[in-house]
């Protein structure tokens, strides 16, 4: 049973007239004709009444027009799902991400992805950097968002954007009088760090920016992720350098301020982590958006 023979049955079952369903179908007669005859030999059953005044439906005709309509429709339907999926105008997208990240400019990529690609469902997953890693080589997340670069030589690392970083600190550290510190000027401080779960993190970039500022951090507290560390910072345990959109985070007596190195706002990397080999039609069309909106931002940094 063929595709064109289920459209041509219905258009004479519509039109009850072999010319008027030519016509509307842009065919000739006799083709018609005969296909819906073959269709009948296949099914083994009349669907037309002929004779040379008119053309009526069986029941078993009647039967099956209820029937195949639906069927049609749906075929047509998946036809069309296909070639949206093929443009990647629908499917599904998994997301990593930290819990920092949810505060810069993830809403605003996500916000501006589904508008543009309503059809495609976008999976959030909140999870260490580590965890991210593991999931993406997977094939259980499609990308992941990171701060910072891993070894694994199976995964492409793209850069997106850098993030200036901020001093976090409770309200009665003297430094909160000032506009801005420099990274020399914590030199007496006590540092609140996060490692999470990977062998290098953006506490290797922050201890890294204080040797060439020409000290070590006096480290007094680690923990898993850049809020504890902010939130331990409001304490006045210590002081803590977090992403400056973290500062939406709204903690009470949180005090942030920008922070320089040699006169240069210190900044912090976001990275795009994925496998080269899974690349697919979905993830391509995110790092688009992601590259043109990152560019945008980066130039405002």
């Amino acid at each position: 049973m063929k595709l064109s023979q289920i459209k041509y049955f219905i258009a004479v079952a519509e039109e009850l007239h072999f010319g008027r369903a030519a016509q509307r179908l842009h065919r000739s007669q006799p083709p018609i004709s005969r296909q819906i005859r073959l269709l009948e030999d296949e099914l083994d059953v009349e669907l037309f009444k002929r004779n040379t005044q008119s053309v009526a439906l069986t029941h078993a005709g009647n039967v099956f027009l209820k029937e195949v309509r639906p069927a049609l429709i749906a075929i047509q339907n998946a036809a069309d799902a296909a070639k949206r999926a093929a443009v990647g105008q629908i499917g599904t997208l998994s997301i990593g991400m930290t819990a920092s990240i949810m505060f810069g400019i993830l809403p605003s990529i996500l916000t501006e992805f589904r508008r543009r690609y309503p059809e495609i469902v976008v999976n959030l997953r909140l999870a260490t950097k580590a965890e991210q890693l593991a999931a993406v080589k997977e094939c259980r997340l499609s990308v992941g968002l990171v701060r910072s670069l891993s070894q694994d030589a199976d995964l492409c690392h793209e850069a997106l954007l850098n993030e200036p970083l901020e001093v976090a600190m409770g309200p009665t550290n003297p430094l909160a009088a000032k506009a801005q510190i420099q990274l020399a000027e914590l030199v007496n401080e006590d540092f609140i760090l996060y490692r999470g779960h990977s062998p290098t993190s953006l506490a290797d970039t922050i201890i890294s920016a204080c040797h060439t500022a020409g000290f070590s951090p006096r480290i007094i507290q680690e923990t898993d992720d850049m809020q504890s560390a902010a939130a331990l910072a409001t304490l006045g345990i210590g002081i803590t350098l977090v992403a400056s959109s973290l500062t939406q985070l709204g903690l009470p007596g949180l005090v942030c301020r920008p922070i320089l190195q040699n006169g240069t706002p210190l900044t912090i990397p976001l990275y795009a982590v994925y496998m080269r080999s899974e690349m697919s039609i979905e993830l391509t069309a995110f790092l688009s958006l992601v590259r043109t909106m990152c560019q945008t931002l980066d130039k405002h940094v």
